[in-house]
């Protein structure tokens, strides 16, 4: 994104959105472990968290020298072998966006069957694992069709297996991890490279995290660091996002979760 001297407010309130959208695990990254995990135990193969959870989280930017608040829930529900999630960012002024993910949890990971994003416009992802193919819809447009690759993730689900995958296995540090990911361009490989174990601050409090970078492919991407941390069932508990052009955005959890 451009850094404008003089933005008009119709132009400052879609950046806000844009940033802010992004970090809402849907448009500024994706990726996953894919390192070799251990191997599974117990009859939960997937994500070993509650089978209900809500994680809420404040979000503050800095978008072409003005100062952005926004609010957001990460919501988690499992129930005869299906998943739910859902993640909807309240942005004031501007709207919010809201992505959900629903499919099935296997003994090696989650498998997404449906996932959608919401903002002005919806778009709508089905996943055919039967014939490794996926449809993709906006609105009203014409649906497009494309090719699965085993172990895919969409862009909420990818979170869980993430934690998944940390809980199974014992982090090495700078391991390169890579998964394939499906967005709005079909499926594409994303990778993240393991950084440290950090105490990190966060209004629920000091929290041990690990943190992960996204692995830049060009010069101008974004820059995105992630903390997972254990107090949470290794979720985020904290994303920065930093453009090129200086914007920010910095999501950090709210409280921890009750009993």
């Amino acid at each position: 994104m451009q850094t404008h001297p003089a933005l008009r407010p119709a132009g400052l309130t879609t950046r806000r959105q844009c940033l802010v959208a992004a970090l809402a695990w849907g448009g500024a990254w994706s990726g996953v472990a894919h390192s070799n995990p251990a191997t599974p135990t117990g009859h939960r193969g997937a994500f070993a968290g509650p089978d209900r959870l809500a994680l809420d989280y404040d979000v503050s930017a800095r978008i072409s020298g003005m100062p952005v608040r926004a609010s957001g829930q990460l919501q988690w529900l499992m129930r005869s072998g299906q998943y739910e999630a859902s993640l909807a960012m309240r942005l004031p002024l501007v709207g919010g966006r809201t992505q959900r993910s629903r499919g099935r949890l296997l003994p090696d990971g989650l498998q997404p069957t449906e996932f959608s994003d919401q903002t002005r416009r919806t778009r709508r992802y089905e996943l055919d694992w039967t014939a490794l193919r996926y449809r993709h819809q906006r609105d009203s447009e014409a649906e497009r069709v494309g090719p699965l690759q085993t172990g895919t993730q969409d862009r909420l689900s990818l979170f869980f297996e993430l934690a998944r995958r940390l809980q199974r296995q014992t982090p090495v540090l700078d391991a390169v991890w890579s998964v394939p990911v499906l967005g709005p361009s079909g499926v594409q490989p994303w990778t993240l490279r393991l950084r440290a174990l950090e105490t990190i601050e966060t209004p629920a409090g000091p929290l041990s995290a690990w943190r992960l970078e996204r692995h830049n492919a060009q010069p101008d991407d974004s820059r995105l660091s992630l903390w997972l941390a254990e107090a949470v069932h290794y979720l985020p508990v904290r994303i920065l996002l930093q453009e090129p052009d200086g914007d920010w955005a910095d999501q950090r959890l709210l409280r921890l979760p009750t009993a």
